[in-house]
């Protein structure tokens, strides 16, 4: 566990980048003005590649909530310059492991026996090592093929700190930025990210969103070993395929990544809006090209429950914006909680294409800064804030799969199903 000096270490650092990171965008941006457009783009390119890489060293030394914040970024090509999605793409799955000693113990000390009662053969090897947990691969007494997930030692204290500090850094921005002002957005990790650590909360929700997509073809979720399941220690079935950004093993497979795309759209739809239960984490380390063109979805730590009220209203909006109505999307956005300055629909649309890239017809760039700054958002919901993510990550996945397709349009079909049988 960590003690009080290193915790206020912990801290001190977090500050300490996000200061470096906002002033010396600060200097960047007096320092440009004025200087030729190709001058003050060679600047900005550097000042990003000095920042991206500053999160990126902050991440893997920190760890806990630090490294899934990170993965987020990483995946959004279509958001922040390319210098932050080539640093942080880098935490999908190359998080340095932790000493297999430490992993063995917790999984001995949660399960009751020693490793070579657990399984037939174990893997000193780690699989991945993620933000908040190790996994290994196993074996079962009986043979078969298993996953052992096993949570870090310290990492339940970390999230309640790392939540600490992320609210504190958001705070200060938000009270001298106001167009920037992200605190819905930590409030609702500062929701979601605990339930993480308990595995037997993950198990159940594994079982259910198995069951749930269990006549959705292609669509594979592994199987929970429940006698092997505590609150830091779950074990699932292995399953054999290609991580999402493996292009030599995705030839190999011949997965064909349009329709990789819209299976994966056609399970988040069926998730969201059918069932009103849906992993909120779709990032490229949590899904695998399986041979004859399946999916498998990995990972339900990070599992929400819709309320039908929010259900329908977000079902509503994909249908909005999909047929480009400013005034459904307006009606949209009243019926789910968020509150704009303005509630003019031509205001709230460069909104609704900041939240979730929604773009128009003829639009090749959005013009984020000044949607914020003419109508700022007073007010949105967690709910929206965790579909907004689950949006964002899947429209990261379609652009690392080198597909043009729009997730808001992939889950339009979807959203008219559940309107069709409110």
């Amino acid at each position: 566990m960590f003690d009080s000096v290193r915790r206020l270490r912990r801290s001190a650092r977090v500050a300490r980048t996000g200061a470096r990171i906002y002033i010396g965008y600060k200097r960047t941006a007096r320092k440009v003005r004025g200087l030729p457009e190709a001058e003050a783009s060679i600047l900005w390119d550097q000042r990003h590649e000095q920042f991206a890489e500053s999160l990126y060293r902050l991440a893997v030394d920190l760890k806990g909530l630090y490294v899934k914040t990170g993965q987020f970024i990483g995946t959004r090509s279509d958001v922040v310059p390319i210098q932050y999605t080539r640093s942080l793409s880098r935490l999908q799955d190359s998080v340095p492991p932790r000493p297999v000693a430490s992993i063995r113990r917790t999984i001995e000390t949660e399960l009751g026996r020693p490793i070579s009662e657990l399984f037939g053969s174990f893997d000193d090897r780690p699989l991945g090592a993620a933000s908040l947990a190790q996994v290994h691969r196993a074996t079962l007494p009986d043979g078969r093929e298993v996953v052992v997930k096993a949570q870090y030692p310290e990492i339940a204290g970390l999230v309640r700190l790392d939540i600490r500090n992320l609210k504190m850094v958001v705070g200060i921005v938000a009270r001298r930025e106001p167009n920037f002002d992200y605190r819905a957005i930590v409030n609702e990790i500062a929701s979601q990210v605990p339930l993480e650590v308990d595995f037997v909360r993950e198990a159940e929700m594994t079982r259910r969103v198995a069951a749930n997509l269990s006549d959705i073809p292609g669509i594979v979720v592994p199987k929970v070993i429940d006698d092997h399941v505590s609150t830091r220690v779950l074990v699932t079935e292995y399953l054999d395929g290609a991580r999402l950004l493996d292009a030599a093993r995705h030839h190999e497979l011949g997965t064909d990544p349009n329709r990789l795309a819209q299976m994966l759209a056609g399970a988040y739809g069926h998730q969201i809006m059918v069932d009103g239960l849906f992993q909120a984490d779709p990032h490229p380390g949590n899904i695998l090209a399986l041979p004859g063109g399946r999916i498998g979805l990995l990972d339900f730590g990070l599992t929400k429950e819709l309320p039908d009220a929010a259900r329908l209203g977000f079902a509503r909006l994909v249908v909005a914006v999909a047929e480009r109505n400013t005034g459904g999307i307006a009606e949209a956005f009243r019926e789910l909680g968020v509150r704009t300055r303005s509630d003019d629909p031509a205001a709230i649309l460069p909104l609704m294409q900041l939240f979730f890239d929604a773009r128009p017809a003829g639009v090749t760039r959005l013009d984020r800064g000044g949607a914020l700054q003419r109508n700022p958002v007073e007010a949105i919901p967690g709910d929206l804030v965790l579909l907004g993510r689950v949006v964002g990550l899947l429209r990261g996945v379609c652009a690392s799969l080198g597909t043009p397709l729009s997730p808001m349009e992939m889950l339009r079909p979807f959203a008219e199903r559940a309107l069709a049988v409110k």
